[in-house]
């Protein structure tokens, strides 16, 4: 009886062949990983195109323009300590001679500006200052005069200020109505003008 034919022997991987099949496995590794890399830095990298830039907010704020003043008479301006919120009205006197006293009413724009106080400045020295709310909104009636025998003011300064706490963004005018003015023979001045001007607010 024969004896069965051993099979032949597997034949050994020749010299290198297990080095170039690591070789492979580690590329493909390689490749797997850094390819989704390159691909973010790609899409990435087309940040550059993009449409404009928008233009920043418009900042918080009071500001009055004031009309041009007159060679002799009464005007407006914003105070220095005016802040973004709150506004320092002042009204003001310019070039005038032997001023003793004024009566005006003034008109605001009350859909931005809420009045706080008014209060005396220092122009006409020891004066009296009265106010009170006109009829309608936006109306504040003001006198505001040296009492008994004494001699007008000459000059430029701030006969009073107005305090308003801002409420809303927009704009609007001051305005004088009912304005005179009296130097100290009771008289009115002459050429004596009144001016006031616009507010224009930001919150």
């Amino acid at each position: 009886m024969r004896r069965p034919r051993p099979s032949p022997p597997a034949p050994l991987p020749q010299a290198g062949e297990g080095r170039k099949a690591s070789r492979f496995e580690r590329g493909s590794l390689l490749l797997a990983v850094l390819l989704p890399l390159l691909l973010l830095a790609c899409s990435g990298g087309g940040g550059g195109g993009g449409g404009p830039t928008e233009p920043p907010p418009p900042r918080a704020g009071i500001v009055v323009t004031p009309a041009a003043a007159p060679a002799s008479g009464i005007s407006i301006a914003s105070g220095a300590a005016t802040t973004s919120s709150t506004l320092i009205l002042e009204i003001r006197a310019n070039s005038v001679t032997d001023l003793y006293g004024v009566a005006f009413d003034l008109h605001y724009p009350s859909t931005v500006l809420q009045l706080v106080q008014a209060s005396s400045g220092t122009f006409l020295g020891n004066a009296t200052l009265q106010s009170a709310p006109g009829s309608g909104a936006g109306v504040l009636i003001v006198g505001l005069s040296k009492l008994g025998a004494a001699s007008g003011t000459s000059g430029s300064g701030v006969l009073m200020t107005l305090e308003f706490r801002a409420i809303a963004t927009g704009q609007g005018s001051f305005s004088f109505e009912q304005n005179s003015a009296i130097n100290s023979s009771g008289q009115a001045p002459a050429n004596f003008g009144w001016s006031a001007g616009t507010v224009q607010v930001t919150l």
